[in-house]
């Protein structure tokens, strides 16, 4: 697994292959700002909010590269990107630091 602050200070990140682990969650500050290549099959992902993210950008980039939920046991096997489990989270807002919209 990735220690929470794994990917501080990283701004750019295009490509990560983290496929043929025993991953089930991403940390809340992975940097899919400009990511153009994810590899994540074969992982046994925990389909939580947490994973919120990673749905946003399986559907943004309409990548083939499609994995599935292993937990919880209701929507195992369910692909990540279509998931009820993922339906109703939020995603994290980016606010402007002045708090003022022109």
């Amino acid at each position: 697994q990735f220690a929470d602050n794994a990917f501080a200070g990283v701004t750019v990140l295009k490509t990560a292959h983290v496929e043929n682990n025993r991953l089930t969650q991403l940390p809340r500050n992975f940097p899919f700002d400009k990511m153009e290549t994810l590899t994540i099959s074969r992982n046994p992902w925990h389909c939580s909010c947490q994973l919120a993210p990673l749905r946003k950008w399986l559907k943004s980039n309409r990548t083939r590269a499609e994995d599935t939920c292993s937990t919880p046991a209701q929507h195992r096997g369910q692909p990540i990107r279509d998931t009820p489990a993922l339906r109703s989270c939020k995603l994290p807002t980016k606010r402007s630091r002045k708090g003022s919209r022109h």
